[in-house]
């Protein structure tokens, strides 16, 4: 019975971490997205400007928060970018993010 109990703990071990991997991905995407950001806006408290983000992410599911967050932050450094870079911008990033958490996982 023990190999069953082995087995049964193995499979929701495995479960949790498919469940986890897109939060996982997002997070690892945002961080990235906000160090991209923040260098062109000028900031060097890149913590500081990650939990902006994050908490902007906090406000509703999916990246449209995160967005104009960014983009609103850039628009405001006058940073000359159009919405649609900003949005391949976080594509790429995504693609990223999920190869390097895919990698390691």
């Amino acid at each position: 019975m023990s190999i069953m109990n082995d087995r049964e703990e193995a499979l929701e071990k495995e479960y949790i971490l498919k469940l986890e991997r897109p939060f996982h991905i997002q997070a690892r995407r945002d961080r990235m997205l906000a160090r991209w950001a923040a260098d062109l806006i000028g900031r060097t408290d890149f913590d500081v400007y990650f939990d902006e983000i994050i908490s902007a992410n906090l406000l509703e599911p999916g990246d449209e928060n995160v967005f104009k967050k960014v983009f609103n932050d850039l628009q405001y450094a006058n940073v000359a970018i159009d919405a649609a870079s900003v949005r391949e911008k976080m594509k790429q990033l995504l693609r990223e993010a999920a190869s390097s958490v895919n990698g390691a996982g």
